[in-house]
């Protein structure tokens, strides 16, 4: 385990920061997963007007979640998310970034 993991590791176990989840696959058995949620509003131009879009994003370990894939679902404080588009991986392959719809 190298700083980076342990740096992870603490962010995912601190309550103020990460929060129980369900992750729930399309094919394959629940898992219990911690998330860190995110919902940052996105600013797209077009033509000369500014649309404002509110966006969630999740950030799971991938050691909870090794695969992850468009339509797979997450279910955070009773609330359930469809992953949309692809998710990401992080710059040091440690944690996913997950594009997701309130379903």
């Amino acid at each position: 385990m190298n700083v980076f993991d342990t740096a992870i590791a603490t962010l995912f176990a601190d309550p103020n920061v990460a929060q129980d989840a369900t992750f729930v696959p399309q094919i394959g058995a629940t898992v219990p997963v911690r998330v860190i949620v995110r919902a940052p509003d996105a600013f797209q131009k077009m033509g000369s007007s500014t649309i404002e879009t509110p966006t969630t994003i999740l950030e799971v370990r991938v050691s909870d979640c090794p695969s992850l894939a468009p339509g797979d679902q997450f279910i955070v404080g009773g609330n359930n998310y469809t992953v949309q588009g692809q998710p990401r991986r992080d710059e040091f392959k440690l944690m996913w970034l997950v594009d997701v719809y309130a379903s």
